[in-house]
C-alpha cells in the first residue's frame, strides 16, 4: 500500500451498497503494516486557517455511537475527536489567505444555487475501521457524497478556473468519503490498533440526516480539528 493518494487505493466494488463499501475499507485497513503520526503527515502551519466545505454531526445517537467505541479501543496515542467535533469532509477551498473575501461570497452564492436542487439524504455510519493515521467509521452510500463533492467542486472550478484540475479525470474518483473519531498521534506498527478495532467492529449502524452543507473556516487547536461556520447552506434550498 503506498504512503500517499487516497486510502482505500482503490473504490469499492458498489458505491451504494453498504456491505461493499465497509468491506473496502477494512481490507485495505488491515493490510497496513504501519500506521503514521497524523499530526506529522497532515502538515498544518501555525496560524494557518483555511476553508473546507463539511458536514458535521450533532444527533445524539451518533455522538453515543462514537463515545462508546472510542471508550471501548483502549488504546494509548489517539487523540479522540470531541463530541462536538463530527464531521465528513467533503472538500477544502484554500487558505483563508489565499482566497478573497468577494470570491468567497460568490461561491457561497453559487453553491446556494446549485445545492437547491438537491434532496437532503440519510447515511449509515459504521462498522468501524481505519487509515493510515486514523480510526474512523465506514459511511455509505457514497453516492449522494459523491453527486455532493462534484457541485462543489464545480462550483470552485466555475469561479477560480486558474486552480482548476488540468486534466480531464473527475477529482471525485480520490475522494473516500468518512466519518473519524480518532487520529494517531505517534508513528507504529499497525497490528494492535488493527486488533482494537477489529474486536469494536458490529453489525449496529446509526442512520444519520444529510440536509446542510457547510463552509466552515477551519484550524487545528493543539491536537485537534476546530471550526467556525461562515456558511449553511440547506439542500433542497
Amino acid at each position: 500500500m503506498t504512503s500517499s493518494g487516497p486510502f482505500p487505493r482503490y473504490l469499492p466494488d458498489s458505491t451504494s451498497n453498504p456491505e461493499a463499501i465497509a468491506r473496502n475499507d477494512w481490507e485495505a485497513f488491515v493490510e497496513l503494516e504501519h500506521l503514521r503520526d497524523h499530526w506529522s503527515v497532515k502538515q498544518w502551519a501555525p496560524g494557518r486557517t483555511g476553508y473546507y466545505w463539511y458536514l458535521t454531526f450533532d444527533d445524539p445517537d451518533l455522538v453515543d455511537f462514537a463515545a462508546e467505541h472510542q471508550r471501548g479501543l483502549g488504546l494509548t496515542g489517539v487523540d479522540p475527536v470531541p463530541s462536538d467535533g463530527l464531521h465528513i469532509t467533503v472538500r477544502s477551498v484554500g487558505d483563508t489567505t489565499a482566497v478573497p473575501d468577494e470570491q468567497v461570497d460568490a461561491l457561497v452564492s453559487l453553491a446556494r444555487e446549485r445545492l437547491s436542487d438537491v434532496k437532503p439524504f440519510d447515511l449509515t455510519i459504521g462498522p468501524l475501521s481505519g487509515s493510515r493515521s486514523a480510526i474512523r467509521f465506514s459511511v455509505a452510500p457514497w453516492d449522494p457524497l459523491l453527486d455532493l463533492y462534484r457541485i462543489l467542486s464545480a462550483c470552485s472550478d466555475e469561479l477560480s478556473p486558474e486552480h482548476a484540475p488540468r486534466d480531464a479525470t473527475d477529482s471525485s474518483s480520490r475522494f473516500r468519503p468518512h466519518l473519524g473519531i480518532a487520529y494517531n498521534n505517534t508513528d507504529r506498527a499497525a497490528a494492535d490498533v488493527i486488533a482494537a478495532v477489529a474486536a469494536l467492529r458490529k453489525p449496529e449502524r446509526v442512520s444519520v440526516r444529510v440536509d446542510t452543507a457547510e463552509l466552515v473556516v477551519l484550524r487545528r487547536d493543539g491536537r485537534c480539528y476546530r471550526w467556525d461556520t461562515h456558511a449553511a447552506i440547506p439542500l433542497g434550498g
